[in-house]
């Protein structure tokens, strides 16, 4: 009598737990720590130093800064910069580690949970130093020359607690639109970004045309100017929630090869 074996059922190995696969996700972010993390320093260093030194210029030549115009270097767009370039950053972060990661067996799914949360944690560390950073402008006066970089324009008179917000709220904002593009990019290349830019012009002109034939612009500023900043900043989150659920859906389609 012959006897034959079962075949053995093959091994599934455990999932690993959630918090060491999004690890492995930061892990990939930080093996170049020099785009997201040490380069925007830098760059800030070095026009927040071109500011001072115009701002030092200026009041030289004016006999001091207490013989400026009250103000003058404040209404500028000081660090703002950073926003936009933020965005930029995003896309570059997950252009370069996305099909790396999925080379690894990282799921779509977990590799874009990881991304937001390093994305996530990069707000916080920045927030945390342009909220020290803007703390100690307001001590020294605005650098004893009465500016305004890390807190300008309307953040000048804010209190502390909604400078931080804002910032929060506008890196979250910069990030999550910036991880859309990239998962456009990741998908469609280059003609997606494009699509995607153009149709966004194209709504914006869209939008300002319709206040202008409404002749809606006397409640527009009205409304800007009446509402406390931290509500006009709240305003982002839902827009930054559906960046976030937009970058999703795209990448869970993005191919693995371009």
């Amino acid at each position: 009598m012959t006897v034959h074996a079962a075949p053995a059922a093959p091994v599934v190995a455990p999932a690993l737990p959630l918090a060491r696969r999004l690890s492995a996700v930061l892990r990939i972010h930080l093996a170049n720590p020099w785009q997201t993390l040490i380069t925007p320093w830098i760059i800030m260093a070095l026009i927040f130093g071109v500011n001072a030194g115009i701002w030092g210029l200026v009041a030289y030549s004016a006999g001091g800064a207490d013989k400026v115009e009250p103000g003058a270097f404040q209404n500028n767009g000081g660090v703002t910069w950073l926003y936009v370039f933020m965005l930029v950053v995003a896309v570059q972060a997950m252009h370069f580690t996305f099909r790396f990661a999925l080379g690894f067996s990282i799921t779509r799914r977990d590799y874009y949970a990881g991304t937001l949360l390093y994305f996530l944690l990069l707000a916080v560390v920045y927030t945390a130093g342009l909220t020290v950073l803007a703390a100690l402008e307001r001590a020294t006066g605005g650098w004893w020359l009465n500016g305004g970089f890390f807190a300008p324009m309307m953040l000048v008179d804010a209190p502390i607690a909604v400078v931080a917000y804002y910032s929060f709220a506008g890196l979250l904002l910069a990030f999550t639109v910036g991880a859309t593009a990239a998962a456009v990019w990741v998908r469609w290349a280059a003609a997606g970004l494009y699509w995607m830019f153009g149709i966004l012009a194209v709504a914006l002109v869209g939008g300002l045309w319709g206040v202008t034939v409404a002749h809606a612009w006397t409640s527009v500023w009205g409304y800007l100017t009446d509402t406390p900043l931290a509500v006009l900043v709240t305003w982002t989150l839902p827009v930054t929630a559906l960046a976030a659920m937009a970058g999703h859906l795209l990448l869970r389609r993005a191919p693995l090869r371009s």
